[in-house]
């Protein structure tokens, strides 16, 4: 009779034991997926307020001043780019980073939507890039400005964010508006 009671006993400790290590389990799962749900969301949130800054220039209309800004502003950021197109040159120009290293746009794909992916392996090298203080140097204006890099602080340029894959804005561009 002793030996039935110790094998209940063991069996009944075992069942608990493993009725315990179940429950464990389970409240490790739902508090896993919990704690997942809570760093996606966080994440999602940090990018957006990092992403914040970028609103202004976020397909809207900036004055020549708000380039010179954002110029002055982004100057020092890694992998950023600022390309401004005015009336004069249309082709464009970089506004001069810290880190010399130029970004190109993607260009539109034919058939397709615009390509936002920018390729950072292979940046623009020789671009011309031009500091703020040649871009509203006005001594330099008409015939012996022969690199048409000046910006009228008064003038509308149309801005576009463009993003890499990651969704990081990487370049800015400013496109004058051709009645200015």
């Amino acid at each position: 009779m002793e030996n039935i009671s110790t094998g209940l006993k063991w069996v009944i400790g075992i069942i608990v034991t493993i009725l315990i290590v179940a429950a464990g389990v389970s409240i490790y799962l739902i508090i896993n997926n919990y704690f997942i749900r809570a760093q996606e969301q966080t994440l999602a949130q940090t990018q957006m307020i990092n992403q914040a800054e970028f609103n202004m220039y976020d397909n809207k209309d900036v004055s020549g001043q708000d380039v010179i800004n954002a110029a002055m502003k982004y100057k020092g950021r890694p992998q950023f780019s600022i390309l401004i197109k005015t009336g004069v040159n249309p082709g464009g120009f970089y506004a001069r980073n810290t880190y010399t290293t130029y970004y190109k746009p993607a260009q539109e794909a034919v058939g397709e939507t615009a390509a936002t992916e920018l390729n950072l392996a292979e940046p623009n090298k020789g671009a011309k890039n031009y500091s703020v203080s040649q871009m509203l140097d006005q001594s330099t204006v008409g015939t012996n400005n022969a690199y048409n890099c000046n910006i009228n602080t008064l003038s509308l340029f149309k801005a576009t964010l463009h993003k890499d894959k990651n969704g990081e804005v990487r370049i800015i561009e400013f496109n004058q508006n051709p009645d200015n």
